[in-house]
């Protein structure tokens, strides 16, 4: 890698996998989305520069930006995962893998519906691999749902993890600490 192609800039975004019984709440990004179009991820975005002491507030930010989604209706927010990725021609990437249980069997109860960023479905664990995933959500997503399964008050440490891409930008492997 160049000089040239290596990041010079660091950006951090959010994914929160909520769970509701055996489903969990995905988004399927809208066709006309820069990034990932009509792909499934988690719910999240981009952490705010002033937000960077307070990620969970960033999380429950972004519930609510793309689910209308109030802090009280999230129980077990928990962060589970970070992982660093630097994607060919792109900035060093932080994402932050975050679970919660959604309280209540009326919130966001019909699906589909609509987000500002596209539309969200609660799907089953079985169904995730039928589904045109985020590639690194492809290889997450299984592992949040164990985290949750296995520990669901959330006590056990971060695992950190680097992504490592081939020279065409295809994920390679995660390496987790």
């Amino acid at each position: 890698m160049s000089e040239a192609e290596r990041p010079d800039s660091l950006v951090a975004y959010t994914l929160v996998l909520l769970l509701r019984g055996e489903r969990c709440l995905l988004l399927r990004r809208a066709e006309n989305r820069a990034r990932f179009p009509g792909r499934w991820t988690g719910l999240g975005g981009r952490v705010e520069p002033d937000e960077l002491e307070h990620l969970r507030a960033a999380a429950l930010r972004e519930l609510e930006e793309e689910a209308a989604l109030r802090p009280e209706q999230v129980r077990h927010l928990v962060l589970r995962r970070v992982l660093l990725h630097a994607r060919p021609g792109g900035p060093l990437t932080i994402l932050l893998y975050f679970t919660g249980v959604l309280d209540g069997e009326d919130v966001l109860a019909q699906p589909p519906l609509a987000s500002p960023e596209g539309e969200l479905s609660w799907v089953r664990p079985d169904e995730l691999e039928r589904l045109d995933l985020v590639d690194n959500a492809r290889l997450v997503l299984p592992l949040l749902l164990e985290d949750a399964r296995r520990d669901p008050e959330g006590r056990e440490p971060v695992k950190l993890g680097a992504l490592r891409y081939s020279p065409e930008g295809t994920i390679e492997a995660i390496v987790w600490a």
